[in-house]
């Protein structure tokens, strides 16, 4: 199959993987940097993407993560699922995603006090980037690196400051936030 007819870089299922685990890794990375302890599913599993504890090894957060490209459209069993996984938890609940078309129906997420953080483009690594570079689609896709993780951090950094802002007693309290922010 010629690379002008292929959808992928490299095959699907790898492709999908390959994308999910360095988002994964990314949020994880900039919790870390924030002073968070954090903890990454590992491979395709049915829980949650991310969980992430304070200084006391506390459950405050945990988050479904997502790495899609501005046409990937999420369906209804992918919703429920997501509400699902996060509805056993009694923490934050977060859904950070990169882009997607159809939004709309990440509303009903509010519903189960689901906070959305939308980063606004893709991540890829430099390769994938080049792939989609020579096809002219890079329209909300952009290559892993120093600057994007900076910006992902600014974009969680406002989310969880307007969090605390919100919260009374403030759940997200930790000292490297409180600080930093």
């Amino acid at each position: 199959m010629s690379e002008n007819s292929r959808r992928y870089p490299i095959e699907k299922h790898r492709y999908l993987q390959c994308v999910g685990k360095l988002f994964e890794h990314r949020i994880g990375q900039i919790f870390e940097e924030l002073g968070f302890k954090t903890e990454i599913a590992k491979g395709q599993s049915n829980g949650v993407d991310l969980k992430v504890y304070d200084n006391e090894d506390n459950l405050i957060l945990v988050a479904e993560l997502v790495n899609w490209c501005p046409y990937s459209k999420p369906n209804i069993q992918r919703k429920d699922n997501v509400v699902s996984n996060l509805s056993q938890y009694h923490c934050k609940r977060f859904f950070i995603y990169t882009t997607m078309k159809g939004e709309s129906i990440l509303d009903h997420l509010r519903l189960h006090d689901v906070s959305l953080i939308k980063i606004g483009y893709q991540i890829l690594p430099k390769y994938f980037y080049d792939f989609y570079a020579r096809r002219n689609q890079v329209i909300l896709r952009r290559i892993d690196s120093r600057e994007t993780r900076q910006n992902i951090k600014s974009k969680i950094m406002d989310f969880l400051q307007t969090l605390n802002r919100a919260d009374s007693p403030c759940i997200l309290s930790n000292e490297v936030i409180v600080t930093n922010l």
